[in-house]
């Protein structure tokens, strides 16, 4: 399954969840809007109706007048009023009006008033408003009719949330931005102890195997991971410290029996004898070391506290090897570099990575023929030997552990290991390539002090 960045999914979930938020607003306030516009609108069409019925009387002759005052009046019998209204008897018959013509009167039911509205000329833009109310005087009914003439059945709604949409839509944009952008950094804050953790994590490895992951300032949903990591790096420290016991008397007790075989094979009477037992137990001997040292380069820190001169540390260790190459009809030779160049390195590790390559080279090149080393800038080392030089097939495995590419030969396959285990920790790098002439180069490249 393909990894996701957590913080990505958040801020696309926030997202979306921020704008479906905001349709669900805007809607809502649509709809609140219409709903309180035309509950506004009745209520306000019931007042008038109940305002003018209050102005009905019975006169001294026993007839209902309609006495409005002069400004009410005015103000439905104006040219530019929206509003009308009519009053009916219990018959339906007209007996007041503002003079506009007013729709049917509704059916009342149970309630003394009733609100309705209606195209007057069928579909279209105009629409009236209404509300009726039923008034009792003596003993006569009389039914009040009020109406607002719109030309536009939401014409105010609309208009205003238009005007709030239009607005409030562009409001929204720099709105969502800010939010995200608060969200964004505040979602960082908060994964930030977990990318420390995780950097930390990741610097853990077998030589500061000590370190634990701090449980200060974590949230605690992550505590009992952090927790369960800890424990892990603890039973991992304690298999560490069992290698590095089981290191410690490997090394006594195979080289003691070891050094005591090849005195007593110094005291054999058959030199042929002695002399193939000999070279059987350095094998052996050399294997052990190898063994030994890829286990002590695995487990334990290389410090870089020392600082060497590339062409005398080479010299150094080729005027160490060179009985070896003689023994072999072979030879070392040694190009130095015209300037001076210093590394900060490991003196010991710098043996093992150099010797190692050096003692390769020497098992794959032909008798009579020297394996080259070249000291050059900025720090590099290089070993160029004669031999048959290294198939494309098998680049890519000559560094691994135990890989041999003629199982016919003597060797554990552990020297090309050693070295890039080697380079890494020394913080520098191994390569390899063919030489133009013939045979494999490989380089050793180191930092700089």
């Amino acid at each position: 399954m393909k990894n996701y960045s957590l913080l990505r999914r958040i801020v696309v979930s926030l997202t979306i969840t921020t704008f479906i938020t905001g349709l669900f607003a805007y809607g809502w306030l649509y709809l609140k809007a219409r709903s309180t516009d035309r509950s506004l609108r009745q209520q306000t069409l019931l007042d008038q109706a109940r305002v003018v019925s209050g102005y009905l009387v019975i006169n001294s002759r026993g007839k209902v007048e309609l006495h409005l005052p002069p400004r009410l009046a005015d103000a439905y019998t104006s040219a530019e009023s929206s509003f009308r209204y009519a009053v009916h008897d219990e018959h339906g018959q007209l007996a007041f009006t503002s003079g506009p013509r007013v729709g049917p009167l509704p059916i009342f039911t149970a309630n003394d008033r009733e609100l309705y509205d209606y195209n007057p000329d069928g579909p279209g833009p105009l629409h009236m408003f209404g509300a009726a109310v039923e008034t009792v005087l003596g003993n006569q009914k009389f039914y009040t009719q009020v109406e607002q003439v719109g030309y536009d059945s939401d014409y105010l709604i609309e208009s205003v949330v238009a005007e709030f949409l239009s607005d409030g839509i562009w409001l929204q944009i720099p709105f969502l931005f800010i939010l995200l952008g608060v969200i964004v950094w505040t979602i960082k804050r908060t994964v930030t102890p977990l990318k420390n953790i995780s950097r930390m994590a990741d610097s853990i490895s077998p030589s500061n195997a000590n370190v634990r992951l701090p449980t200060a300032q974590i949230p605690q949903e992550i505590l009992p991971l952090v927790g369960a990591v800890n424990l892990a790096l603890d039973r991992l420290e304690k298999g560490l410290q069992h290698q590095r016991d089981f290191n410690a008397n490997a090394a006594h007790q195979l080289r003691t029996p070891l050094a005591v075989l090849m005195a007593n094979i110094d005291n054999l009477d058959d030199p042929a004898t002695s002399s193939r037992l000999r070279a059987d137990v350095d094998h052996m001997s050399r294997i052990v070391s190898q063994l030994l040292l890829v286990a002590q380069l695995d487990t334990l820190p290389i410090e870089l506290n020392e600082v060497l001169e590339l062409n005398d540390a080479t010299a150094e260790i080729a005027a160490g090897l060179a009985p070896y190459a003689i023994s072999l009809s072979k030879s070392i030779e040694l190009i130095r570099a015209p300037d001076s160049i210093f590394v900060r390195t490991n003196a010991f590790a710098f043996r093992a990575a150099l010797s190692n390559l050096i003692e390769n080279a020497l098992n794959h090149t032909p008798p009579g023929t020297p394996v080259s080393l070249h000291v050059t800038q900025p720090s590099c080392i290089e070993v160029i030997d004669s031999g048959p030089g290294i198939p494309a097939d098998q680049v890519e495995h000559i560094f691994k552990r135990f890989w041999r590419a003629d199982k016919s030969k003597d060797g554990a396959g552990l020297g090309l290991a050693i070295v890039q285990l080697t380079m890494n920790g020394l913080q520098g790098a191994v390569s390899v390539c063919n030489n133009p002439n013939g045979g494999a180069k490989f380089s050793l490249h180191f930092s700089r002090d």
